[in-house]
């Protein structure tokens, strides 16, 4: 689902709690980061336990075939880019002229609704 966030124009008692969930973690990012401008369009997918569970692997598995093998080492660089518990990845679009589109993706967390930290 792609909203507008200039204009959000629902009825409350129209969505589910995932889209009420959905709404929440677009208006936390564009909260925590201000001024943004018209016209941007802003979607939002809930990572899961499953999908979190695959995201982990994938890093995994792309460090060892780059030549991590220390496990520990492995588990620190999965860790520093796989949030532990289920977030919300927000996908804000902005429409640059100069540009064309220009994407930016921001993780919120699903429990605390906080912006979380760029992986590293």
């Amino acid at each position: 689902m792609i909203f507008s966030c200039a204009v959000i124009e629902r009825q409350e008692q129209e969505l589910t709690s995932r889209e009420i969930d959905q709404k929440a973690a677009i208006m936390i990012v564009i909260d925590h980061f201000g001024n943004v401008p018209p016209g941007t369009k802003c979607s939002a997918v809930f990572i899961d336990t499953p999908k979190l569970r695959r995201e982990q692997e994938f890093y995994a598995k792309l460090y060892s075939e780059n030549g991590v093998h220390d496990p520990e080492i492995l588990r620190e660089m999965v860790a520093a880019n796989v949030p532990d518990n289920p977030y919300w990845l927000v996908s804000l679009k902005y429409v640059d002229g100069a540009l064309g589109d220009v994407s930016r993706l921001h993780r919120v967390d699903a429990r605390t609704g906080k912006v979380l930290a760029e992986p590293a």
